[in-house]
């Protein structure tokens, strides 16, 4: 399958968004209503395909996925730590990742940025 124009977007292990593109709004105009991806009040289903796992030089390994809005091509890459991935998947897979709003751990980090911002 042809990936198209890619975004890459990597996750850590402790699933915090690095991209290199210029905004999240950016990211998210690519993925329409018409897609493989549901909508929910404080969630998404996104459609992934697992297109490989790589090695890095440090040992671990990152899978790398493209988003599947249901068109020939991949709008968006995504690499995240293979520890993220359920056992018994391989290259060529399709995965399914929910994403959510997490207000506590939002809120929780408002205070702190609030308290550091007050000492």
């Amino acid at each position: 399958m042809d990936k198209g124009k890619e975004e890459k977007i990597n996750f850590d292990a402790n699933s915090n968004a690095t991209d290199n593109v210029d905004s999240n709004a950016d990211t998210n105009s690519n993925i329409n209503a018409d897609s493989n991806i549901e909508s929910g009040v404080d969630e998404k289903i996104v459609s992934v395909y697992l297109d490989r796992i790589e090695e890095l030089e440090d040992g671990t390994a990152e899978a790398v996925l493209f988003i599947d809005e249901g068109g020939e091509e991949y709008s968006a890459q995504i690499n995240l730590p293979s520890t993220c991935l359920p056992e018994n998947v391989s290259d060529g897979d399709y995965l399914t990742l929910k994403i959510s709003y997490d207000a506590a751990k939002t809120q929780a980090a408002l205070e702190s940025a609030r308290q550091l911002l007050n000492d």
